[in-house]
C-alpha cells in the first residue's frame, strides 16, 4: 500500500471544488508542499502525516447521501468479455513499466479517456506530468492497484452503457465497511486516508472506469 492523500496536492485541490490541475498523487516526501498550501487555505497544519489536514467539508452529509454504496463484485469471470480484455490491457501497459504502452489504448478509445477535470490536450504527457517520478510509473502503480481491487457495476440509466469502476469504493461514501471491506480500501490508501475523505463526504481517490462495451471512460481523481 502507498500513502498518497493526507500529505498531497489533491486534497488542496479538491478542497477548491474541482481537480482543474494534473490529478497529482504525492507521497509524504512532499509534506512540505503540500502543507503549505493547506495552511494558504485553512490555517496551519501539522507537517506530521498522522494528522488530519483537510477539515470538515460543510456539504459532507449531502456528498454523502449522493453515493450509490454499490455493491463490490470480486468474481472476474462474470465481467463482459469486452470489459475483461480492456482490463487486461491496461493491466498489461501499466505492468510494462513504459507510459507509452498507453498510446494505442488510447487512440484505440472512440474518445479519449478522461484524464483530469481539465482539458487535457497531450494524455501520454499529462501522466508523465502527473507522476511524482516524472515518467508516470506511480500512476501507473496506481492503476494496476485500482485493476485488482473489487469493482462495481453502475447503471447510469438514460439508456447509456453500464460502468464497470474500479475500485468498487468509488461509488462508496465509506461510511458503514465491514472488516473485510476496510482492508481491501486499506490496500490502496491508508487509515488516516479513508478518515480524510469520510470527512469531506466519500471517495475522491483515483479511480478507473471500462463501460459495458469496453470503452475505457477515465482514470482520474478529484470530485
Amino acid at each position: 500500500m502507498m500513502r498518497f492523500l493526507a500529505s498531497s496536492t489533491i486534497s488542496a485541490a479538491l478542497l477548491a471544488g474541482a481537480l482543474t490541475a494534473p490529478a497529482i498523487a504525492s507521497t509524504s516526501g512532499n509534506s512540505s508542499n503540500a502543507n503549505s498550501e493547506v495552511t494558504s487555505q485553512f490555517g496551519p497544519a501539522d507537517p506530521s502525516d498522522d494528522q488530519i489536514i483537510i477539515p470538515p467539508n460543510e456539504n459532507a452529509d449531502a456528498r454523502a447521501a449522493a453515493y450509490d454504496n454499490l455493491e463490490p463484485q470480486r468474481d472476474l469471470s462474470v465481467l463482459p468479455p469486452e470489459v475483461a480484455k480492456t482490463r487486461d490491457l491496461l493491466m498489461d501497459a501499466a505492468r510494462s513499466g513504459d507510459v507509452e504502452r498507453f498510446r494505442p489504448i488510447i487512440d484505440a478509445q472512440p474518445d479519449a479517456p478522461q484524464f483530469s477535470f481539465g482539458v487535457v490536450d497531450q494524455p501520454i504527457q499529462f501522466l508523465r506530468d502527473s507522476s511524482n517520478d516524472g515518467e508516470g510509473l506511480e500512476l501507473m502503480a496506481i492503476m494496476l492497484e485500482l485493476l485488482e481491487a473489487p469493482y462495481a457495476v453502475q447503471d447510469l440509466g438514460d439508456g447509456r452503457p453500464k460502468m464497470y469502476v474500479w475500485p468498487a469504493y468509488a461509488t462508496h461514501n465509506l461510511q458503514g465497511l465491514s472488516d473485510q471491506e476496510l482492508v481491501e480500501v486499506y490496500k490502496i490508501v491508508s487509515h488516516l486516508d479513508v478518515e480524510e475523505m469520510r470527512l469531506y463526504g466519500g471517495w475522491y481517490f483515483f479511480r478507473v472506469g471500462i463501460d459495458e462495451n469496453g470503452v475505457w471512460q477515465f482514470f482520474v481523481a478529484g470530485d
